[in-house]
């Protein structure tokens, strides 16, 4: 019986956290279960090791390849004498002292809620130890660990120390003691009933339930600055990330939402009302943004409409960039330059303004360009059936003769607009005697008193 146990033994099945943590678990052992090779953990998306091989060589590399990744990832194990001397630089979480914390960098948000949904990279480190004995660093390919707090998921001094920094984007240290990490057992091999170090990077946070808890507040509650401040933008930040999800339907909804709670917001001061107008105008233009991904041209210029009752939208480059964005994608291209231009002059050096100028540049002038072939097509079938007999003086020929040569010469598209009053013959002249310049061609346009003639030039490209 001795023999059996000397090498680690894997489970057939995996074991739940929290049953592990109260103790309730049993196993049963096949005294069958030996096969040839069997490692710890072989089979452990987890595991902190994997595919290390037998010699010392390969454990060594492999060890280091995670110390380099812990350094990468601002998870290294910090300098102490012991974890007394680190606690005493520490603050307690809960007052048994069993959960202590020290931020090294804080978040730049509200204090996490207990039901948040966060994402983090940690490393977790028994005392005085370089390689960490747990990591997100070796799970899922290395990406960051995303979880919901309040679900039981979490080590239970994890979701402590989670809710009393400020995030998005933290780092910190918790000091746990064995009964708010894995028990008083522990679950060895891997894990021995020690206190545990962890180095914490939180990268993001998403308030999935803040509307949830300020609907269930009574209406007086909910109308206080603090409480309406706190909840747009939880909601915010939780758009955010809906919006770099793709999912702007659900990221316009809370948006939506953020401004009536605005509108019944009770600020008491200049700066107060401030801050309430400012969160106005930024979601009313990602509004505008989150429906231009949604391709619908008149909300995105609703929104702007909206956003002209709160600021002068003309010193406003994104809200003048998404009008004429609004415009361009309903055909109104005159108007979508002119937002354009008055985007472009408050940021002159802005690409993306610029791109969008010179691709509308290039839809007109190629617009012109088939317009001009139209016109050129049906006065060269024209031409072809019939002479022309015109009456005019030498003067006038020679005249009309100088001006084509001029425009033929051109290598761009050029157009020169006739004076009003021509006889009939002798704007049979001028077509006459433009047809012999290759390129030109005379546009007619309105009818009556009010027809304007020119004669156009057409571009080489």
């Amino acid at each position: 019986m001795e023999e059996v146990f000397k090498d680690p033994v894997q489970l057939s099945s995996g074991v739940k956290l929290k049953d592990l943590i109260s103790g309730n678990s049993e196993f049963q052992i096949d005294m069958d279960f030996k096969k040839p090779n069997m490692g710890l953990m072989t089979n452990c998306d987890d595991d902190l090791c994997p595919d290390i091989g037998d010699s010392d060589s390969d454990s060594e590399d492999a060890f280091k390849n995670i110390e380099k990744s812990t350094e990468k990832q601002m998870l290294s194990c910090p300098e102490y004498h012991s974890f007394g001397d680190l606690s005493t630089k520490m603050v307690d979480c809960i007052s048994t002292g069993d959960v202590k914390m020290l931020i090294m960098e804080e978040g730049n948000g509200p204090l996490i809620p207990v039901d948040a949904m966060v994402t983090i990279h940690y490393a977790a480190y028994f005392e005085k130890a370089k390689i960490p004995f747990d990591s997100t660093l070796t799970m899922n390919g290395g990406a960051p660990l995303r979880m919901r707090l309040g679900r039981g998921r979490f080590l239970p001094g994890l979701e402590i120390g989670l809710t009393c920094v400020k995030g998005p984007k933290a780092r910190f240290l918790l000091l746990l003691q064995p009964r708010m990490a894995w028990g008083l057992q522990g679950a060895p091999p891997r894990i021995r009933p020690e206190p545990a170090l962890f180095v914490i990077s939180l990268y993001d946070v998403d308030d999935v339930q803040a509307i949830s808890r300020f609907n269930d507040l009574p209406s007086q509650e909910q109308k206080k600055y603090e409480v309406t401040m706190k909840t747009v933008k939880s909601l915010h930040n939780y758009s955010k990330d809906l919006f770099s999800k793709k999912k702007y339907f659900k990221a316009v909804k809370n948006y939506q939402q953020s401004i009536s709670i605005l509108n019944i917001s009770q600020p008491e001061n200049d700066l107060e009302r401030e801050e309430v107008e400012k969160l106005k105008i930024n979601a009313y233009t990602n509004l505008a943004v989150c429906y231009y991904k949604l391709n619908k041209p008149k909300h995105v210029l609703n929104m702007c409409a909206s956003l002209e009752y709160i600021v002068d939208v003309d010193k406003h480059c994104k809200i003048l960039f998404y009008y004429a964005r609004g415009h361009e994608m309903l055909g109104k291209y005159e108007d979508a330059v002119t937002y354009y231009k008055k985007a472009l002059k408050l940021q002159p050096k802005n690409k993306e303004i610029g791109e969008a100028l010179a691709n509308l540049d290039k839809y007109n002038l190629k617009s012109a360009d088939q317009e001009r072939d139209l016109w050129q097509n049906a006065f060269k079938c024209s031409s072809a059936k019939k002479t022309v007999v015109y009456d005019v003086d030498e003067s006038f020929k020679n005249g009309v003769t100088d001006m084509c040569q001029n425009l033929a010469g051109n290598e761009e598209y050029a157009k020169f607009d006739l004076p009003p009053g021509l006889t009939k013959d002798e704007v049979e002249c001028i077509k006459d005697l433009s047809s012999k310049f290759e390129g030109l061609v005379v546009l007619e346009e309105g009818q009556g008193k009010r027809k304007k003639l020119s004669i156009v030039k057409k571009s080489h490209t």
